[in-house]
């Protein structure tokens, strides 16, 4: 399963259906993950895609709206994945998960966390951002491992990493 992840767009459409669009042509992603700032982009990404999972920005009203959760899990390929705009948040949601995501600081990175894997996708704001690129990651859960690829605009590599899904669950892979 390939799910793709997205930040911080921030109104920019265009960038934001760019991502969209190489995620799903290029790296084939299933799922679509927004995770904030703003709101209103990722309802008009779950307009154009068939699996959208978002949670609204600190900025956004949405955020403060008790009918919006700030933070959710999903599950993906039988890990359960947090997600929330900014790790403070996301802190609720994440015992017991396997991959852990959220944006704000507009800084991708990837990085193991005690048995998860903590990634942050950076911005989709504009082409440059608080001296940072514009990029999306792309999270490839395989039978035997997950590796992550933070991207820039040209679908290029930006960072990568990954833990095999031993170290993530406990569990041997699948055959």
């Amino acid at each position: 399963m390939i799910l793709g992840v997205m930040s911080d767009t921030h109104g920019n459409l265009p960038l934001m259906f760019r991502a969209a669009d190489l995620l799903r042509d290029r790296f084939g992603a299933s799922v679509l993950a927004h995770l904030g700032d703003d709101w209103e982009d990722a309802e008009a990404l779950a307009a154009a895609a068939p699996e959208v999972w978002a949670v609204p920005g600190l900025w956004c009203d949405a955020f403060r709206d008790w009918r919006i959760p700030n933070a959710r899990r999903e599950t993906a390929d039988g890990l359960i994945v947090a997600l929330a705009h900014d790790e403070g948040t996301l802190a609720r949601e994440s015992a017991g998960a396997h991959l852990l995501l959220s944006g704000h600081t507009h800084a991708a990175r990837i990085a193991a966390d005690g048995g998860a894997l903590r990634i942050n996708p950076g911005h989709l704001r504009a082409p440059r951002d608080r001296g940072q690129q514009a990029s999306f990651a792309v999270v490839d859960i395989r039978p035997d491992r997950v590796v992550c690829t933070v991207c820039g605009l040209d679908g290029a590599t930006l960072l990568r990493g990954g833990l095999p899904r031993e170290a993530l669950t406990g569990a041997k892979p699948r055959a």
